[in-house]
């Protein structure tokens, strides 16, 4: 059965057609949440649920051909705001006092000379900038935190971006 054949299909037979979704879609979806919240099971099958709700939700409104896409960005947008609510929940520090969590930004996201030049920015913006684009922290989040506006966080954000683009060698 095609994506199209799929999608028709959620109006005559739904649930057919919802067995045929979940049977082809929900590893994919597990699979970007498990990316995003590795070792939550629970929310990782949650979120596949999710994703599939979404789909019979917008029914109508989906091309066959952007099936798989919409089912990749409904995953990881649910998965980011599931670890969102999780982060606020349990606040951890990033270099502070955690060993583990540094040497995992290290090893396996950051890279040994990424990792060296944001050490070496001056205090807050390397944790600003690991806080937005690791922790997916917004603006006004990581501004709270600081003492800062959104406008203000933005601005290093920017400064940090150009200076990182300069001196990391990609």
């Amino acid at each position: 059965m095609t994506d199209r054949e799929l999608l028709a299909q959620l109006h005559h037979a739904p649930d057919a057609a919802l067995a045929e979704l979940t049977a082809r879609y929900a590893p994919l979806a597990a699979a970007i949440a498990g990316r995003v919240l590795p070792g939550r099971q629970a929310d990782i099958e949650e979120i596949a649920a999710d994703t599939l709700i979404k789909i019979w939700q917008a029914g109508d409104s989906l091309a066959a051909e952007t099936l798989r896409g919409f089912v990749i960005t409904t995953a990881r947008n649910l998965a980011i705001d599931r670890w969102r609510v999780l982060r606020r929940r349990a606040e951890v520090p990033l270099f502070d006092n955690d060993v583990e969590d540094s040497d995992f930004l290290e090893r396996k996201v950051l890279g040994s000379v990424l990792a060296e030049q944001i050490r070496t920015l001056s205090p807050p913006d390397g944790e600003i900038f690991l806080r937005h684009y690791l922790l997916l922290e917004t603006a006004a989040e990581i501004g709270a935190r600081y003492g800062l506006t959104e406008s203000a966080v933005r601005s290093r954000l920017h400064r940090v971006r150009k200076l990182l683009q300069k001196e990391v060698p990609l």
